[in-house]
């Protein structure tokens, strides 16, 4: 079951595809490279539905593939609410530079100076830049069984030590992500999420993004499928929202995307701040850290991106080469980030000189390696991107 819903003539600015540029026939000409690649992917993964939106300067196309729920065989929409687990860090990341760009939040001071709590710890060296390029000393990536709410949170930060050297190491954290959201909130004298609603979310115009879905909104929710097959959706956890909570359409994921490339009419200083997310901070093998989101410079191989999104760079520790003064955002780069839970999978990629985007989202949790290289093939075959 496939369907077609454009936002706009796609644009995609390359000679290999000059009907594309032209505006001939955008949408049969974008299918017949996208539609084998997504079909071939969701049959090798056993993946039950998948929505994908390509953004370009004249607007988003969003295609709907398979179910929203497998039992039920009920239809994807515009409306189908996906879980994108550390996709969400990208908005987290997002209301800390507005903290910083709003004068509330010193993402180089430490972070006991915005939660008192912490003083005397290990947070008196760690910074909120730490936190949000995962260089903050080897902070876990889970969070601990044994902590189960606030207080049960913060005594575990008051007792941790560093196991490697603060800026120096990059470890991949929902714990570091998190606790920047925390220390962000209180730089903002707000509770979280409705920080992030009225800072982000809404001037944004993501209108169908929650933390919690709304009991009028459960019907648009997918139900997630394991690796195993079985139904799954995320639950509820200390550090939930901050690290991995969000439930969003396809389409709102796009305006994020949209704001990231210059396309959206926004305030000028969430412009800023969106922006500032994408300085690189850390030098990582081939990957340039970001504030959460990840880059490399084009033209980049295939290879690299499989490495960079691979596994043993999220469980592993992995030498950080600091960047003096940080990067000003690149355009001559492929900018990606994965998001997972155990039943819901998704991607996006963002190419800042062609204005171009991918966002693909699925109600099953499948290999990053999969994604990445559907992706590659996808920017490829539309001749987005040169391969090496």
């Amino acid at each position: 079951m496939k369907g077609w819903v454009l936002g706009g003539t796609l644009v995609l600015l390359n000679g290999a595809n000059a009907a594309l540029a032209q505006g001939e026939a955008p949408e049969k000409q974008v299918r017949e490279v996208l539609d084998p690649i997504v079909d071939s992917l969701m049959e090798a993964q056993h993946i039950p539905g998948m929505a994908v939106a390509l953004v370009g300067p004249q607007g988003t196309t969003i295609a709907h593939y398979g179910v929203a729920d497998r039992e039920t065989s009920s239809a994807l929409d515009n409306d189908t609410l996906f879980e994108i687990g550390s996709l969400s860090k990208t908005l987290t990341a997002t209301l800390a530079s507005l903290a910083a760009v709003e004068g509330k939040l010193d993402l180089d001071a430490p972070v006991s100076r915005y939660l008192p709590e912490l003083e005397g710890s290990a947070f008196d060296e760690i910074s909120g830049l730490d936190l949000g390029t995962h260089t903050g000393g080897g902070l876990p990536l889970f969070v601990p069984d044994e902590v189960t709410d606030n207080a049960s949170l913060m005594a575990w930060y008051r007792d941790w030590q560093p196991n490697e050297p603060i800026g120096e190491s990059r470890t991949y954290s929902n714990l570091g992500i998190g606790l920047l959201g925390v220390e962000t909130a209180a730089s903002l004298d707000s509770e979280f999420v409705s920080a992030m609603r009225s800072h982000v979310l809404e001037p944004l115009g993501l209108q169908h993004t929650w933390y919690d879905v709304p009991d009028d909104h459960m019907a648009d929710y997918a139900m997630g499928e394991n690796k195993d097959g079985q139904p799954s959706r995320v639950a509820p956890g200390v550090l939930d929202d901050e690290a991995y909570g969000i439930k969003t359409t396809v389409g709102d994921l796009a305006k994020l995307v949209r704001a990231n490339l210059h396309l959206a009419d926004i305030d000028a200083e969430l412009q800023q701040a969106i922006d500032a997310t994408r300085q690189g901070y850390y030098r990582v093998g081939d990957m340039t850290q970001d504030l959460i989101w990840e880059q490399y410079p084009l033209p980049v191989a295939l290879d690299t991106l499989l490495a960079g999104n691979g596994y043993d760079m999220i469980l592993e520790p992995n030498a950080a080469e600091a960047i003096a003064p940080p990067q000003a955002p690149r355009d001559d780069v492929w900018i990606n980030k994965t998001g997972s839970t155990n039943g819901f999978g998704g991607y996006v990629v963002m190419l800042p000189g062609e204005q171009t985007g991918l966002v693909m989202l699925a109600n099953k949790n499948y290999p990053n390696g999969a994604r990445v290289e559907a992706a590659y093939r996808i920017l490829s075959g539309l001749g987005v991107i040169d391969a090496p």
